[in-house]
């Protein structure tokens, strides 16, 4: 059974009266295009030279094209054991005092979980829960928004509460379902999308169709709408680019030949411990 629908606040404003104040839109924390990482230079791997004189005792072994060897050498001197830091000093009450007020004015974060299934490209089931509620309730709802063209944005803010963005999301091909069920003879059954408008870029809409979502509930998902509508050129844009430079890269993969798997070197040696550290058993020391 559908529920009342849920409309991006611009299309609303012709209902509210003069009196009514109109909640303000959502919006971006960062560029939408941002510079591609680079990656920090690895750090240097601690090797330890042993001469030959002091390999005691070598075996190779090779599984597969894996290679290991196993070497016994004389004792090492390793770098010492680093200090543990001093215990932090205890804030004094007035720090206490400052750091909640700090606290107070900051605004509120949410991780905004959702699941999203598209539908050929044109429609989004969106599932979400409510947050800090007990119990949790569930709910659904459908838009005319492609929810693949979100994967740029990663926070948000509406309402004063800055949200972090985290979805899984997965494409359903009606066509390509329908065929792969008829191989198997059985019958596809699409799902039932309700009538949206068909323009998600002048309007972006959305439809509860499952649960009763408060305003708080619903925020987010009007700030998503709102931040679309705002600036869904650069979101496609964004995502067009990372897709293709996502398949240039696993095509690089593909097509570059398996790297060889490098050789590993255990080196072991054995210590007698220190008579401070002995640990007697039946009378004996531990060897």
């Amino acid at each position: 059974m559908m529920k009342a629908s849920h409309l991006l606040p611009l299309l609303l404003i012709t209902s509210l009266s003069a009196q009514d104040a109109i909640p303000p839109r959502a919006e971006l924390l960062a560029p939408i295009i941002r510079e591609p990482i680079v990656q920090p230079e690895p750090k240097p791997v601690l090797r330890i030279e042993v001469p030959e004189e002091n390999i005691i005792q070598s075996e190779t072994v090779t599984k597969g094209d894996q290679t290991v060897i196993v070497q016994k050498i004389a004792p090492v001197a390793l770098p010492p054991v680093p200090v543990a830091p001093p215990a932090p000093v205890a804030l004094t009450p007035e720090q206490i005092e400052a750091r909640a007020a700090r606290h107070a004015l900051a605004p509120k974060r949410r991780m905004l979980m959702l699941s999203c299934t598209v539908y050929d490209h044109r429609h989004t089931l969106i599932s979400w829960t409510s947050q800090g509620k007990t119990p949790v309730e569930f709910f659904k709802a459908w838009s005319n928004v492609n929810f693949f063209h979100l994967n740029p944005l990663h926070q948000f803010k509406k309402n004063d509460v800055i949200y972090s963005l985290m979805f899984g999301i997965g494409h359903e091909d009606t066509a390509k379902a329908a065929a792969r069920y008829a191989r198997f003879g059985k019958t596809y059954h699409p799902p039932a999308i309700p009538s949206l408008p068909a323009d998600p870029f002048a309007q972006p809409t959305f439809l509860v169709t499952e649960g009763n979502p408060t305003a708080e509930d619903l925020a987010p998902i009007i700030g998503l709408h709102e931040i679309y509508q705002d600036h869904h050129q650069t979101l496609i844009s964004e995502h067009q680019r990372i897709t293709a430079q996502q398949q240039r890269e696993e095509a690089e993969r593909r097509a570059a030949p398996p790297l060889p798997k490098p050789q590993i070197i255990i080196q072991h040696w054995t210590t007698n411990p220190s008579a401070s550290t002995a640990v007697e058993t039946k009378g004996e020391p531990t060897k």
